[in-house]
């Protein structure tokens, strides 16, 4: 029963990726058409009032999509440092928490994998994610309010869990996949406040290709919509990846179903706002950003709700764990 689950989910993934550059090319290609659509109005029309050949046009459309896209591309080597700098993280030095650095250390190498970077942040939201496009490059950020929360099981199950996206690239993948949702999503996390855009004394990474896509999506509002949704499914697919992978590391399903339901319970005691970024949100290890006040979820009472989450419910993350776990007590 696991494996064929497990065989269903690659399947999935694989087919979510294959939509996910379909849809990538024809948001490229819109945001060309509106590139120069606006062009052609400040220039009287292209090819009523000069004559330019409509091969012309045509090949404005594909330089101007495939310029915007390497922009956005060529803009996301930031984003790793970015994202550290945006949650105020720190790196940790060679003779502090020995402990923790042995843990990461040991978790990395049972997973086959280069040591990530280890970064702590001051938040008390607990907190975890990796960044980093390659696994000899990543960084792992853990929270201040997410080490006093869990023991030591549990932060092994969360470290566990974390490695498991760097071994396999999903940062990379993720990112690579929704170019164009991501490039927007900046722009918004820009706009949705007075002050969203500085967090930590860090600008936002939203820039004049991401304006561009930006307009592009809103002349393809349904094919955004559809890539937004597959990336959410991508994105949930490869939570219950990783939450399986790092149990078959530390043989304990259940410390990662605890841990997963003290930081569910952190969320709706503490709200958190600055992980509320689209670039913050998607790459923890739980999804903060719907939670209000009470715990809550503000999208609990719509329909379909769920297709825009990044991340799979808490509830039926531990409900596999501890599937998994009852299947291990029984030595299947």
């Amino acid at each position: 029963m696991t494996r064929s689950r497990d065989t269903l989910l690659r399947v999935r993934m694989a087919a979510t990726l294959l939509a996910l550059v379909l849809t990538a090319l024809v948001e490229a290609v819109v945001t060309g058409v509106a590139v120069v659509l606006a062009l052609s109005l400040l220039w009287v029309s292209l090819t009523l009032t000069t004559g330019v050949p409509t091969i012309a046009v045509l090949l404005v459309v594909a330089l101007v999509a495939v310029a915007t896209l390497a922009l956005v591309v060529y803009g996301e080597r930031k984003a790793p440092a970015h994202t550290v700098a945006l949650l105020g993280a720190t790196p940790v030095d060679a003779d502090d928490r020995p402990e923790l650095r042995r843990l990461v250390r040991a978790v990395a190498q049972q997973a086959d994998t280069p040591v990530p970077a280890l970064y702590v942040t001051p938040s008390r939201t607990p907190l975890s994610l990796t960044t980093g496009f390659r696994p000899g490059s990543s960084r792992l950020v853990l929270s201040e309010g997410l080490l006093e929360r869990l023991d030591e099981a549990e932060l092994e199950a969360v470290v566990a869990h974390e490695v498991a996206h760097v071994k396999n690239r999903d940062t990379a993948v993720l990112t690579a996949a929704a170019l164009p949702v991501g490039a927007a999503g900046r722009v918004f996390d820009l706009l949705s406040g007075p002050t969203t855009g500085v967090q930590h004394g860090t600008a936002s990474r939203a820039d004049l290709a991401d304006g561009l896509v930006t307009v592009g999506l809103l002349f393809a509002a349904p094919v955004a919509l559809c890539t937004f949704l597959l990336w959410a499914s991508l994105s949930r697919s490869r939570e219950f990846t990783a939450d399986r992978a790092a149990t078959a590391l530390t043989g304990n399903p259940a410390a990662l179903a605890s841990a997963l339901r003290r930081i569910d319970r952190a969320f709706g005691d503490r709200p958190s706002t600055d992980l509320r970024r689209t670039e913050v949100a998607a790459f923890a290890i739980a999804e903060p950003g719907r939670v209000r006040s009470d715990g809550s979820n503000r999208l609990g009472r719509l329909p379909l709700a769920w297709l825009f989450d990044t991340h799979p419910s808490i509830d039926e993350r531990i409900d596999r764990l501890r599937r998994r776990s009852r299947t291990q007590e029984r030595g299947e």
